[in-house]
């Protein structure tokens, strides 16, 4: 196939994906549209799992088959603006590169690979899947490794922005929300009575003034706070939402203990504290020797792209914790990711693109 009509396919379905919102929990217009795809060209087996995740099937040889993914949601509201800026060959718009590019590729690499099948040492399954951003917890990629187990070769994960990075590594991360309650009141009448945002506050200071560790490099965040009800209340509940993160798994669990004595180990009297875990994703690993990560970086050499392994949060953690091959690789340079301005570089695209079919076509060897 004309590999210059992939690329102006692959834009055209940038434009179509990206304008479909896809907040994490809320993909299904964009679930439907990859469905209707997948079947359009004419994958077997195509089916929309009970979580959201599409899967389709691409029949090759006698070896087991690989799993490619790309995750469906982003970031950004249902409420965000979702056009695209383009000025030359730099496309800005919400979550046009984490995660549309992905999954426009996704789909040329069906119509590429359609052509190319009787030349697969294996069969592909192509996957389109749900919750890999914040609270999702890489829920879809979880039940996709679960069905699937070690029935397949590898796994390999596609992420829009950071080409030249192949993520062979899962990096450690702990979200948590912390919450508290007090009794509250009006705030002239009880003036003096402990506010929940004040209490709040205070024990976000106390994370905020916690040191972390700079080697091995770790994180951490406060993503998100709320609490009150008018401006003229003593609030009576406030929470934030927070995570932290660690190359290194005793470190995480040394930064876990150190935060939970942080705010719980004082008892305050009319105030009440609660640390709930939301959000937990796993460690694992495959050695640079190991032959998916081999494979992929040769496919970079042979575009001219030097290659970084590297450590990283993504769908590829969930299976390297179970000890399957996986790794994660990227389309195409960018940046701005998870804001309204993330932006991609479209002339890159074309080398994001061979990189991964090169992948697919020497996974085997």
């Amino acid at each position: 196939m004309n590999l210059e009509l992939i690329f102006e396919n692959t834009l055209s379905e940038i434009e179509k994906i990206q304008s479909i919102p896809a907040p994490t929990f809320q993909e299904m217009n964009r679930s439907d549209y990859m469905f209707a795809e997948f079947r359009k060209r004419g994958l077997e087996s195509v089916e929309k799992d009970s979580i959201g995740n599409v899967l389709g099937f691409l029949t090759g040889g006698r070896e087991k088959p690989i799993v490619i993914s790309a995750h469906l949601d982003t970031v950004h509201d249902q409420y965000t603006k979702y056009g695209l800026s383009k000025i030359l060959s730099r496309w800005e718009g919400a979550g046009v590169g984490d995660n549309t590019t992905s999954l426009a590729v996704l789909l040329s690499l069906i119509d590429y690979f359609l052509n190319e099948k009787d030349h697969l040492k294996g069969g592909i399954w192509f996957v389109a899947n749900v919750g890999e951003e914040g609270l999702g917890n890489l829920i879809g990629m979880k039940m996709v490794v679960d069905h699937f187990q070690d029935q397949v070769y590898a796994y390999v994960v596609l992420e829009g922005i950071g080409l030249g990075i192949i993520y062979h590594r899962a990096l450690g991360v702990k979200r948590y929300q912390l919450s508290v309650m007090t009794h509250g009141g009006h705030a002239w009448g009880e003036y003096g009575k402990k506010s929940a945002i004040s209490e709040l506050v205070i024990r976000i200071n106390r994370l905020l003034k916690m040191e972390i560790p700079k080697f091995p490099k770790s994180s951490l965040n406060i993503g998100t706070i709320s609490g009150g009800g008018s401006i003229n209340s003593i609030a009576k509940r406030a929470y934030c939402q927070f995570e932290f993160r660690s190359s290194d798994e005793n470190v995480l669990n040394r930064m876990e203990v150190r935060i939970k004595n942080l705010l719980l180990e004082e008892k305050c009297q009319d105030v009440s504290i609660e640390l709930d875990l939301i959000g937990d994703r796993p460690f694992g690993f495959i050695s640079e020797d190991h032959p998916l990560v081999k494979c992929a970086v040769s496919s970079l050499n042979k575009i001219g792209i030097e290659p970084v392994l590297a450590i990283g949060s993504t769908d590829a953690s969930y299976p390297l914790s179970k000890g399957y091959p996986s790794i994660c690789v990227c389309i195409t340079s960018g940046g701005d990711v998870h804001t309204e301005n993330e932006y991609i570089d479209i002339d890159n695209i074309p080398k994001g693109f061979l990189q991964v079919k090169n992948i697919i076509e020497h996974i085997w060897d």
